[in-house]
């Protein structure tokens, strides 16, 4: 497990950073929705490795706001995309932590929380609303993927329905 100091360091490095972490399209699953076409809302609570919601179902093509208010001491991501890419971007995710580590390392945070393309990142106490428009996408989940915030259950899989 990572000290909250180690976590506040990773989002100043993610802030820092030229590109998003999948690059413009973001993860699996869709895309950036269109504010004006979102058919419902989902307002999803972030606490100490839990989301408030276990599950979702979605209809391909649907657009959806979602609004994520962290209740947590830590920063959370509520990030959408495949198991193989939540593996992936927690692999970054560590990697970050541990370049933190070494010298020369970024020690401080002086930024907003990142944007994702598939998601948002949410500092503590605070809000963060993104849209998102669903394509029928196997093994889709939404996710913290902050090192032990996904490992100790912080996903919930997401289902396609007619």
């Amino acid at each position: 497990m990572f000290s909250r100091r180690s976590l506040v360091v990773v989002l100043a490095m993610m802030v820092a950073a030229p590109a998003r972490a999948h690059g413009p399209q973001g993860m699996s699953g869709g895309k950036l929705g269109d504010p004006a076409k979102a058919t419902r809302t989902v307002e999803v609570v972030a606490t100490e490795n839990a989301f408030s919601i276990k599950s979702l179902e979605v209809r391909d093509g649907e657009t959806i706001r979602f609004i994520l208010r962290n209740d947590g001491m830590d920063p959370h991501e509520f990030l959408i995309g495949t198991k193989a890419e939540h593996a992936e971007h927690l692999k970054m995710m560590r990697a970050m932590m541990e370049a933190q580590k070494k010298p020369g390392g970024v020690h401080s945070h002086s930024g907003p929380m990142m944007d994702h393309a598939s998601g948002v990142m949410v500092a503590p106490g605070k809000t963060a609303t993104f849209v998102w428009t669903f394509a029928r996408t196997a093994d889709l989940e939404f996710a913290c993927d902050i090192p032990g915030h996904y490992e100790d259950g912080m996903r919930g899989p997401i289902t396609f329905v007619r």
